[in-house]
Formats: structure tokens, sequence, C-alpha cells
């Protein structure tokens, strides 16, 4: 019983530090799963060793985080269920590892080659996939009117303008995903550079205690080239039906939403060839 309570105490333990992970480091998913995976997988390690492959411990070690995550993130990105599976089997795979019984090690040690073959595909080709087919959305709808307030000096986009195609990042200071994002659209400019047609702004709003001032002084500290302006009352970000942040909004010639992304998570990682691929097109 001792060694059970033991297996729950250290799976809460493993809950703490995937979600201080997500929160405080990176939101990719591929990391977390990772973590989770390790993390796990020498915690049975060590409770396979104590109780010769006891299952129900096993189970305890891996419940905390498979509970949490079904509760929370799944219901954002349902397409992560495999990490439950893959969870459960580290769980399994490394408390059967430390079994005296040949015939049952020799069983563990070819499943933990098939789940590292597994995580291989999944951090590598399955998750940026979802995930950007998630939060890409192409449209073609007509788009809201408004105007935003200047922040930096020089051409600041304001509203949409005939002729020209306009790329907009709802952002926050204090969002960690709109600060990991911000590359990735400052490179698609790059990209683009000698597309005069197109135009890129970034806008905060004053969810949060963002000021345009706060703002300011935020992209002079990280020395943001792109124009800067600010959306009061987050009214140009409710016009376009967003509840979150960061947000890309991209409206076309007409001033037509041609494509939204809500959120932004670092494993996406075609993100910007992708934008960069679809504002060539328009």
């Amino acid at each position: 019983m001792k060694i059970r309570f033991l297996s729950f105490g250290a799976g809460v333990l493993i809950l703490g530090v995937i979600f201080s992970l997500v929160a405080f480091v990176s939101n990719d998913a591929r990391l977390s799963y990772a973590m989770g995976a390790i993390l796990i997988f020498g915690g049975a390690l060590y409770i396979g060793a104590k109780t010769k492959g006891d299952w129900s411990s096993a189970v305890l070690l891996c419940a905390p985080l498979v509970a949490a995550f079904a509760f929370s993130a799944l219901r954002e990105l349902p397409f992560l269920w495999p990490n439950l599976l893959l969870w459960v089997l580290s769980a399994a795979i490394g408390a059967r590892l430390m079994v005296p019984a040949q015939s049952g090690r020799t069983l563990a040690i070819c499943g933990a080659g098939l789940l590292f073959l597994a995580s291989l595909w999944y951090c590598g080709l399955y998750v940026p996939k979802q995930v950007g087919r998630a939060l890409n959305h192409v449209r073609d709808n007509p788009g809201p009117t408004f105007t935003l307030q200047p922040v930096s000096v020089g051409a600041v986009p304001l509203h949409p303008t005939t002729g020209k195609i306009l790329v907009v990042d709802f952002f926050q200071t204090w969002c960690l995903p709109c600060i990991a994002e911000l590359p990735e659209v400052t490179g698609v400019r790059e990209d683009l550079q000698d597309r005069q047609d197109i135009q890129f702004v970034v806008v905060a709003t004053d969810a949060g205690g963002d000021t345009p001032q706060r703002f300011r002084s935020f992209a002079d500290r990280h020395h943001i080239q792109l124009p800067l302006a600010f959306d009061a009352a987050g009214k140009a970000h409710a016009a376009f039906g967003m509840t979150g942040f960061p947000a890309v909004v991209v409206l076309d010639r007409n001033g037509r939403v041609r494509f939204t992304h809500e959120g932004y998570n670092t494993s996406e990682i075609n993100f910007r060839r992708d934008l960069t691929q679809l504002l060539k097109t328009l």
C-alpha cells in the first residue's frame, strides 16, 4: 500500500512539472508529451523494481497526468488523444522492464523500442500536422469595418486599404504564445519584403491591462520592427470573432477575410511557410 501512495504522489509531482512547463516555459505539445513520457517511464522503472511489476502502482503513477490532460487540453485539442495512450504504455512498459522473468523483460524491451519509434512519429509528423490543421482556417468572408490607433512611428496600417493585403496580428505583452509567435510573423514579412502590396501590423488591446504606452515600451525592449497599433476595448478583435490571443487575420485587396489563425503552439513548425505561401496566392 505504501508504494501505491508513493506512486500516486509521484504522479501528482509529474503533473505539476508538466503544467508548469506549459505555463512558464513553452506550450509546445511535443515537449509536454516527451517530458511526461520520460518522467512516467523513469518513475515506472523505480516502481517496477520495488513491486516486481505491480500494475496498479503503474496506473496510479500516470493517472494524475492522464486525467488532468484529458479534462483540460483535450477539450481544445482533441487530436492529442494519443498522449494518453502513450503515457499509459510508458508506465506499463517501464514497470515490466524490472520484472525478473526473462520472457516478461524481453517483451518489455521490445515494447520500449516500439514506444520510442511511435514517439518519434508522433512528435515529428503527427503533432505538427494536426496542430496546423486545427489552428489554420482559410476563409472568404466579408471583413468588418475597423480603425486602429497608431502606436509606432512611421507608416502604420490602421484599416484595410483597397488594393493592399493586410496581415493583422492581435498581440498581448503578457501572452507567452504571442511572444513565441511574433518571430514567425516577422519572418513572413522578411520572406515577402519585396511585396509592397502586403502590409503588416501588430495590434495590442487593453485586455489584461495593456496600454499604448506599455505596448510601445515592450516593443522597444524586444526590438520589434513591425508596425504597431492599438485596438481600444478590443473592438476589432471582437469584430473578427476572435476570443483568444494571439490571433492572425489576413484581409485581401478587397477587405475580405481570407485566413485566420487563433492561438499558437510552437509545435506548428510550418506556420511561417504556410502563411507565406498563402499570401503569395492572394
